[in-house]
């Protein structure tokens, strides 16, 4: 004997139904409050993307030193109230500055707040860059504190040195690897270090670019938000097309 004929909004009102209801509601919402996540992660990494590079900053509003260096704060240009310490120069090659390699003059600002490793230019030739070194390094120690600005860059890992290479040498700009060259000092350093935008006699600045801001991950996540919202919407379409097939399957002909 066939089950007595229901409308469907009668069937959607027996008890089953209302709790298959009730838990494809708490599905969907479960699916929206992910959406609302995602759009909020979209919006807080655009704002992390909004703020201009090139405007230059005091680097202790941004980094410390001691401390890992964050996201923020690479790449921005920087302002740094220090003394350069003439006996921390140290030349580092294989350098590339607008195409051609070279090497890089390197030395230790001391400030206030600690010390920071910086690039103070480039050459062509690592005998052009210790001669500018030697010449730097004779010149007597102004104490006075100078402003310097530039790019605040991280620090490049330690490599092993090559079988044919010099293994006194340095050819990667390592804060670790630095700090273990430069004069003792009691000073805490920064994490990162700083590409200089100073004229140095017997030097060439330094070209350094803005970081590439990843807008593709803020579209990644409005991707997403619109993904949960469409699954939040399937969910009660999934209760509606049970519900339409168990009506259809209850008032088909026998």
């Amino acid at each position: 004997m066939s089950e007595p004929a229901l409308t469907m909004r009668q069937l959607a009102l027996t008890p089953r139904w209302i709790a298959l209801l009730v838990l494809a509601l708490v599905v969907a919402a479960v699916f929206a409050w992910l959406g609302k996540w995602q759009v909020e992660r979209a919006i807080i990494q655009g704002a992390k993307d909004s703020y201009d590079t090139e405007v230059a900053v005091a680097l202790d509003r941004i980094a410390q030193p001691a401390t890992p260096l964050t996201t923020d704060a690479a790449g921005r240009r920087v302002t740094f109230d220090a003394t350069l310490d003439p006996s921390s120069l140290v030349v580092v090659g294989n350098r590339v500055n607008e195409g051609a390699i070279g090497c890089w003059v390197t030395g230790r600002l001391v400030g206030a707040s600690g010390a920071l490793a910086v690039a103070l230019g480039w050459a062509p030739t690592i005998e052009d860059c210790q001669t500018t070194k030697d010449e730097m390094s004779g010149e007597p120690i102004i104490q006075a504190l100078v402003t310097w600005t530039g790019r605040y860059s991280p620090p490049e890992m330690p490599e092993a040195p090559g079988t044919s290479s010099d293994p006194r040498a340095l050819d990667y700009m390592s804060v670790a690897a630095l700090y273990n060259i430069w004069p003792e000092t009691s000073s805490p350093v920064f994490a990162g270090y700083v590409i200089a935008e100073h004229d140095i006699p017997g030097l060439k600045r330094i070209s350094s670019t803005p970081p590439i801001s990843d807008a593709s991950l803020n579209l990644l996540n409005v991707f997403y938000a619109v993904e949960w919202a469409l699954f939040a919407g399937g969910a009660v379409f999934l209760w509606w097309r049970l519900l339409r097939d168990d009506w259809e399957r209850r008032t088909e002909p026998d």
